[in-house]
């Protein structure tokens, strides 16, 4: 893809409301937060699709706000100004990014990695969050600096999760946010 035909805006191609999900009882996201579905790429829709059920299920209690897939495509589960409910005591001040994917993976495609830093550079945009590294504590929960976090860095607070692992290339993909955000308007 040349930049003159880049895309700046994520690629939703369903969207599946998720019943688990509530009131951000007026708190305003300061994090945006990724993980990783423990799940595997498929071609296709098949991937979002399951996870999208799972989050469809009230058994599960389990929700994100979108997410993304190998194929650069994102499913939507929860609006923006809902509450998502998958990390923890972090939920009323989070927007959250599923990617289909495992912890301990050390490669994560292209695309997925660019339709991950889409929304990171939307989000930014819209609630005024940095696309660079946040910093909470995990202990108290404070949140100490506003920005983008894995679900790890939550810790106990977070439910303490170990996604994406340390292969995650976190850095990269705010980079590529910026790059995003710099394209985009309000």
């Amino acid at each position: 893809t040349t930049m003159s035909k880049a895309r700046y805006r994520p690629n939703v191609v369903f969207t599946s409301l998720s019943p688990n999900q509530s009131s951000r009882n007026g708190a305003r996201p300061r994090l945006i937060v990724v993980h990783s579905t423990e799940s595997d790429n498929r071609p296709g829709e098949s991937d979002l699709r399951g996870v999208a059920s799972w989050f469809a299920n009230p058994v599960s209690q389990a929700s994100s706000h979108v997410i993304v897939d190998a194929d650069g495509n994102s499913a939507r589960c929860v609006e923006d100004n809902r509450k998502a409910w998958t990390q923890a005591w972090f939920n009323p001040w989070s927007l959250s990014i599923e990617q289909v994917g495992r912890a301990n993976q050390t490669k994560w495609a292209r695309d997925e990695l660019r339709e991950c830093a889409r929304w990171v550079a939307r989000w930014s945009l819209l609630f005024d969050i940095p696309a660079t590294k946040g910093v909470v504590d995990p202990v108290t929960g404070r949140i100490i600096k506003s920005g983008v976090v894995r679900h790890s860095d939550l810790g106990n607070r977070g439910g303490n999760h170990n996604d994406p692992g340390d292969g995650y290339p976190l850095a990269s993909t705010l980079a590529l946010a910026r790059f995003y955000r710099a394209h985009l308007s309000k």
